[in-house]
């Protein structure tokens, strides 16, 4: 029984997790979504503004591309990771039941 309990604890920590992860790519890339408007507001500034995005953006995405694949050495940053997902995914599934949308 105790086993049961633990799996299913452990089945709604992922479906949260999932949930807080697609939450966050629905607003990120849906209709009037947090990187339209980023991008919107840059090219709006000049090319100078757009390479140094650019070069802000590749410069990120190797850090993090770092900082994850050293997992032992940064299993603290991992679980904050997932449970900020998790947190995430608590706050949409709320919002889920008060509004009827995310």
């Amino acid at each position: 029984m105790t086993r049961l309990l633990r799996d299913i604890g452990y089945f709604v920590v992922l479906c949260l997790m999932i949930l807080g992860v697609g939450g966050v790519m629905y607003h990120a890339i849906g209709e009037d979504g947090w990187i339209e408007r980023f991008f919107g507001g840059v090219l709006d500034q000049g090319v100078g503004t757009i390479l140094a995005v650019l070069v802000g953006l590749v410069l990120a995405g190797w850090l993090i591309r770092r900082w994850l694949i050293a997992s032992q050495r940064h299993a603290l940053f991992n679980d904050f990771l997932m449970y900020g997902m998790v947190a995430l995914g608590v706050l949409f599934v709320g919002r889920l039941l008060m509004n009827g949308s995310l």
